[in-house]
């Protein structure tokens, strides 16, 4: 690692490996979704077996979370619908459009592009985060899009323009 090109520290999930218009099939979005849900799930999944195996749990608690299917599952859907809710807030969904529109972004150019306080910003880029729909680099004080929440926009912005088409038929 050298000065110029630092190894950066990541909190959430890796960089998106798309950038927008390069989902190449319709299950894409999907599966970056469900993937990118899994990867924050694996995270807490670590934190809950640890805590589990402390002197007043009984290390029980992944070794049944692995057996059932169903759980994992539900865990992952429940996740998907809650980046889902996320993604739904206006300010949020403007904030992913302009992570899918560039590498990466500052807090502060984020907080500038949208008229938000630099804590709004935070607190909001901190949701998706935690939902695998953004990825802080703390160390290069930047903030980037993950693949699902590239997806998740692309399929918003076609469904949009669908929709729109539709009604200039229409009209």
């Amino acid at each position: 690692m050298s000065a110029d090109n630092p190894t950066p520290l990541t909190i959430g999930r890796v960089p998106p490996q798309n950038r927008p218009g390069e989902l190449t099939k319709p299950g894409d979005s999907a599966e970056q979704m469900g993937r990118s849900v899994a990867g924050m799930l694996r995270h807490l999944i670590a934190v809950l077996d640890r805590e589990d195996r402390l002197e007043s749990g009984t290390g029980e608690w992944l070794t049944e979370f692995r057996a059932g299917g169903d759980a994992r599952i539900a865990s992952v859907r429940e996740g998907v619908l809650r980046a889902l809710r996320l993604a739904g807030d206006g300010t949020n969904f403007r904030i992913l459009e302009e992570l899918a529109a560039s590498e990466s972004v500052t807090r502060s150019r984020l907080a500038e592009r949208l008229g938000l306080t630099e804590l709004s910003v935070s607190e909001r880029v901190g949701d998706l985060v935690s939902a695998g729909l953004a990825v802080k680099v703390s160390e290069a004080n930047q903030i980037t899009g993950t693949s699902a929440g590239l997806a998740l926009t692309e399929w918003v912005h076609r469904a949009a323009a669908a929709g729109a088409a539709t009604l200039d038929g229409d009209l």
